[in-house]
């Protein structure tokens, strides 16, 4: 994460910061059908840009989101973040395509937040609410339910994720060809 760009002439022009940039790579270098999850803080989903969320859309279909709550992450790498897990997959071509989730919302506090959790207030694992930012003013946040493990919660909100797996189609080799399905191991 940063608020730096990566060097890639593909995607220059898109002047992606670099974890948007890891998001649009990963996305364009899947099979289509293929399935993607990301980890990510609650501003892939919330910035006031929708233009991340536009290339994802016009790419991939969002399958489902869930939000974490702040303190999820705490405990492994100290922070404490409003994070979001996002499932896609991957269309088999572009669509000039907008949905819901590409836009943000006001929700009841009046923060700008993603229109997905808006619709899908299901999919928040802790209470919304606003905390003290370092700069004086009142941000949006999740807090943790109280006496309630976030193992249940998310195994709870991952039911509502639905998506199709698809196979991969093979290509046409010709007669005497076949698939190779296993790479061997170097034994070194």
């Amino acid at each position: 994460f940063g608020q730096y760009q990566v060097n890639d002439r593909a995607y220059n022009k898109l002047g992606f910061s670099i974890h948007d940039y890891f998001f649009a790579k990963a996305i364009d270098q899947v099979r289509p059908g293929g399935l993607i999850a990301f980890i990510t803080s609650r501003y892939t989903m919330d910035k006031q840009s929708p233009e991340v969320r536009r290339y994802i859309a016009e790419r991939a279909e969002l399958l489902g989101a869930v939000r974490l709550p702040n303190n999820a992450f705490k405990a492994n790498a100290g922070v404490e973040v409003v994070s979001d897990i996002l499932f896609l997959q991957k269309r088999d071509r572009p669509m000039d395509t907008e949905p819901e989730w590409v836009w943000l919302g006001e929700n009841a506090d009046g923060f700008s937040i993603n229109r997905y959790f808006i619709d899908h207030p299901e999919m928040i694992l802790g209470v919304s609410t606003s905390e003290s930012t370092q700069y004086g003013r009142r941000d949006f946040t999740v807090a943790p339910i109280e006496g309630t493990e976030l193992a249940v919660l998310l195994h709870q909100a991952i039911q509502n994720i639905h998506g199709v797996y698809q196979a991969a189609e093979l290509p046409e080799l010709g007669e005497d060809k076949a698939i190779v399905t296993s790479i061997p191991a170097d034994p070194d």
